[in-house]
């Protein structure tokens, strides 16, 4: 299948093409940030009828939603650009949206069935990007992620390893709950999804993962801590990490059992990805300095 992948340079971008060109079983085209800031809707037309792609994949605004001040309402519009050509196309839309679509309001794990409520700018730009999408394409699929980590940035978990290389304190607390999921591990999931709709399976629907072990963000930083102290990279890690108790309780939490049952992918904890993302950031941004 040719797979037009918007956003080849992000994390998520990476990690699958690191993952799906070995297999070679999917022709790859690839779709870098800059390539999607579009300025008109001709813009799009012209990048997809070149690509001709089966299958679009949106890895753009998933990845922006981790970076200070990126998203934008411009993205919106350019996302309809792109759903209004794909759905003249008739090319199937692989969205990856996020957790954000919820508020956090609510004590148990969301479910596909829960309406999203954003009340964050960034998480109504996803919220509305659902919703645009749902309504222009026939074979739209979208993907909830929990949080997002990897060791190639920008990102938020990049800036939090940038923090404990300077020393620099960091308070958190488990009233934020999510479900942290690595990006080789998104490209996993992924590449199982369009390996099964290549041979048959519905190309439409609405299904959330995050890895396995949901969990607060205190707990989530002080295993980065723990694994990051390890290295010369990180000096003082240990003594940098302080709990809030002040923090309002924010779940954002997935229920990830539909994407089991329909295409039979298990969860693999988040905590079997914590030291291969330090690793990867020490090699990309501070190799002199590896243990």
């Amino acid at each position: 299948m040719r797979i037009l992948l918007l956003g080849a340079d992000t994390p998520i971008g990476h990690s699958l093409r690191a993952f799906l060109a070995p297999l070679q079983r999917h022709e790859l085209i690839q779709a870098p940030l800059e390539s999607t800031r579009l300025n008109r809707s001709r813009q799009a037309k012209k990048l997809l009828k070149s690509a001709d792609p089966g299958i679009i994949l949106d890895a753009r605004l998933i990845s922006l939603i981790d970076r200070e001040d990126d998203l934008q309402p411009e993205d919106l519009e350019r996302t309809r650009w792109l759903g209004e050509t794909s759905a003249k196309l008739g090319c199937r839309y692989f969205l990856l949206s996020s957790s954000r679509v919820f508020s956090g309001s609510l004590r148990r794990a969301y479910r596909e069935s829960d309406s999203p409520d954003a009340t964050d700018a960034l998480g109504q730009i996803m919220m509305d990007t659902e919703r645009h999408l749902s309504g222009l394409i026939e074979s739209l699929f979208i993907l909830r992620l929990g949080w997002v980590f990897s060791g190639r940035g920008p990102s938020a978990f990049n800036r939090l390893l940038d923090q404990l290389r300077a020393g620099v304190p960091i308070q958190a607390s488990d009233n934020r709950r999510d479900c942290p999921v690595h990006s080789a591990e998104v490209a996993r999931v992924i590449a199982g999804i369009i390996d099964q709709i290549e041979v048959g399976a519905p190309s439409r629907g609405l299904f959330h993962y995050g890895s396995e072990g949901d969990t607060g963000y205190f707990s989530f930083i002080e295993a980065v801590v723990a694994v990051a102290s390890q290295f010369e990279a990180f000096p003082g890690a240990a003594e940098l990490l302080e709990e809030d108790f002040t923090t309002p309780v924010v779940n954002r939490s997935l229920d990830c059992g539909a994407i089991r049952h329909r295409f039979g992918i298990q969860r693999r904890p988040w905590r079997d990805f914590v030291e291969r993302a330090i690793r990867r950031y020490i090699e990309i941004y501070c190799e002199e300095q590896t243990s």
